[in-house]
């Protein structure tokens, strides 16, 4: 019995260690990798929200810029991409940008300051 205790409490410290040590440092730092290469300086940004995403896997990180104050920034974060009829990429940060709730797309590209990086 006790060592069923002792088997389970590894497994959990394995399992929060990874999600919220490991997972979290390599999403910061691909954040600032994929920051940079954008251009954006690190005295624009006015809020950062990261938060672990439980629905798609990942983290998000959610970004207002001074300069850019009605436009929201999310950038998601995967170690892996699991999408269909796409060729498996690793360290995977994506970029979702919107206004008053809606996506901003071709159209409407003019309020977009810091565009997402194609790879």
């Amino acid at each position: 019995m006790k060592k069923n205790f002792i088997i389970c409490l590894i497994i959990i410290s394995i399992f929060t260690t990874y999600f919220y040590g490991i997972e979290r440092y390599l999403a910061i730092t691909y954040f600032d990798k994929y920051l940079k290469a954008q251009g954006v300086r690190a005295d624009i940004i006015e809020n950062k929200t990261i938060l672990k995403d439980w629905k798609m896997g990942g983290y998000k990180m959610i970004i207002y810029y001074s300069d850019n104050k009605d436009v929201e920034y999310e950038y998601s974060y995967s170690i892996y991409t699991h999408r269909a009829n796409d060729i498996i990429r690793f360290n995977v940060v994506d970029l979702y940008i919107s206004k008053d709730g809606y996506v901003l797309d071709s159209p409407y590209s003019s309020d977009i300051k810091y565009p997402p990086i194609k790879y």
